[in-house]
């Protein structure tokens, strides 16, 4: 997980899913990482990257996947930097591939990282991040 320092305005980065870190609860039986069982109770299921980003007002956009089961959960991007972040809320309501985005403001270069919490617990579903889009 390196640390790549990030500038210029109009930027516009691309972090994959291999860069974040997951919930690794029966990680050794899933296809990919990243796409996961979300069966048991509230947790985060990703977080990362650290990388670190310029001051300025920095856009975050997660796209991810969730079955019919997983879509009936409510969820919370969160993305910021040590302990401010900016929090947007989510239930999908139904399956498919879906994008959520949360907006913070950097007074100084910092290690950037988004969260998807899980707020409740679950019986099932699965969950998949797909990527990561970040804008300044």
């Amino acid at each position: 997980m390196g640390e790549t320092t990030t500038s210029a305005a109009g930027d516009s980065l691309h972090w994959p899913p291999d860069k974040f870190r997951y919930d690794m609860r029966e990680a050794d039986a899933r296809e990919r990482v990243q796409r996961m069982d979300i069966a048991g109770r509230a947790r985060a299921l990703v977080w990362g990257p650290y990388d670190v980003l310029t001051p300025g007002l920095w856009r975050a956009t997660a796209r991810f996947s969730v079955d019919r089961w997983a879509c009936r959960h409510t969820y919370r991007l969160e993305w910021g930097a040590t302990a401010d972040y900016s929090l947007f809320e989510f239930k999908p309501g139904r399956a498919g591939v879906f994008e959520v985005s949360a907006e913070r403001l950097w007074i100084e270069a910092e290690k950037a990282e988004l969260r998807i919490i899980l707020t409740e617990g679950a019986l099932g579903g699965v969950f998949e991040l797909l990527d990561v889009r970040v804008e300044f």
